[in-house]
């Protein structure tokens, strides 16, 4: 059996509150000891970004642990692997198990919170708080314990749902915009308990999708980032630790690779419903026990994408070593993955997510290795 797509956020977590002094999981990762943990998550930075485009993150690239990387996890998307962050699981065990996911037989979008119809896509009720995230907090459990979680995110997504319900356990600390935000950090109290502060920074993924990594766009907002972080670094006391890494990388699709699921009719034989990530696809069957599907989709998808089965994919630990009951059933009856530059697009049905250019869900280097860098307090012990 192959190895389990197991999250490095996860294992950071339990890295971070063991730093802390609460717990003795370091998870192989190794971090010195501290009283506050700064965990800074740039959404949308690859290792292998990061390193081809330095000299536009001459700070990031200069701190401690620059080139050790952790993996994402599978799916390597927002919605999951910031779940995997704050739970310390794996995606089949707090089960996001995707951008989109079935849950009581309509798709369901965790960071909007929203479910919609599978067949039209028209919006539907927004979906309970309870019962979706299906495993405790590892953030609820440190707070248990003692430590202090903030979590400073934009002001648009500190009120959500997603927040609410994944982040369960931090007082989330809303900011306007980068000036805000440093203020916000500055004014935080120092508690005698041990401290983890959750920044997020968000636009280089959101830059990527529309202008692709690399681009002249994307290193603009890539330097900026590298010079807040810098700031803010400047403001950490002699006790504490500064993290720096991010939920997954981005990459681009080659037109060659690419196939629209809305104009291919011989696809569509059998196929309820797909949904989540262009690069990560859930596919739902009209009969679940429908077997002439998969071979099928194998056949016309080709060498450029990973076709198999609920069962297969639970089986290689696709979703992790332990996928709970609960999070299997929304795991689509075909998991699609996309090799190297491949993508499975609905033009009809998705046309402005089919317009990106970055792209991410899938399993390459470029999406799964983020970087893991660290700054020492001058003060830490190890």
């Amino acid at each position: 059996m192959p190895q389990p797509t197991t999250s490095g956020l996860a294992a950071l977590t339990r890295s971070i509150f063991t730093a802390l002094g609460i717990g003795n999981d370091a998870a192989g990762i190794d971090l010195p000891r501290c009283r506050h943990a700064v965990l800074c998550l740039v959404d949308g930075l690859g290792a292998g970004l990061l390193e081809t485009y330095a000299h536009k993150a001459a700070y990031l690239a200069s701190l401690n642990g620059a080139g050790q990387q952790l993996r994402s996890g599978f799916p390597s998307t927002t919605a999951s692997s910031l779940a995997s962050l704050a739970t310390a699981a794996d995606s089949g065990g707090h089960g996001l198990v995707g951008a989109a996911f079935n849950l009581d037989d309509r798709h369901f979008n965790p960071l909007t919170w929203q479910l919609y119809d599978p067949i039209t896509g028209a919006r539907d009720t927004a979906a309970s708080e309870d019962n979706v995230v299906l495993s405790r907090s590892g953030w609820r459990d440190a707070v248990a314990n003692g430590v202090s979680i903030s979590a400073f995110l934009p002001a648009a997504i500190a009120g959500s749902s997603y927040t609410r319900t994944v982040f369960n356990g931090a007082a989330v600390i809303p900011f306007g915009n980068p000036q805000d935000l440093l203020e916000q950090f500055r004014s935080l109290p120092k508690n005698t308990q041990p401290q983890m502060s959750y920044l997020y920074f968000g636009e280089l993924d959101h830059v990527g999708h529309l202008y692709g990594p690399g681009s002249e766009q994307w290193q603009d907002v890539l330097q900026d980032i590298d010079q807040r972080i810098q700031r803010l670094r400047e403001c950490i006391d002699n006790d504490s630790v500064l993290i720096v890494t991010a939920d997954h990388g981005m990459t681009t699709l080659d037109d060659a690779k690419v196939v629209d699921f809305d104009l291919n009719p011989a696809l569509q034989i059998g196929v309820a419903s797909i949904c989540a990530d262009i690069r990560a696809r859930h596919v739902y069957l009209q009969d679940p026990a429908d077997r002439e599907v998969l071979p099928r989709w194998q056949d016309i998808l080709g060498a450029h994408f990973r076709v198999l089965s609920r069962e297969q994919a639970v089986a290689r630990g696709l979703f992790g070593a332990h996928v709970a009951q609960s999070a299997s059933t929304r795991i689509g009856d075909l998991v699609v993955v996309a090799e190297e530059g491949a993508g499975l697009i609905r033009s009809l049905r998705e046309p402005f997510q089919s317009s990106w250019i970055g792209h991410h869900g899938a399993l390459t280097d470029a999406e799964q290795l983020v970087p893991l860098l660290i700054a020492n307090g001058t003060g830490i012990s190890a």
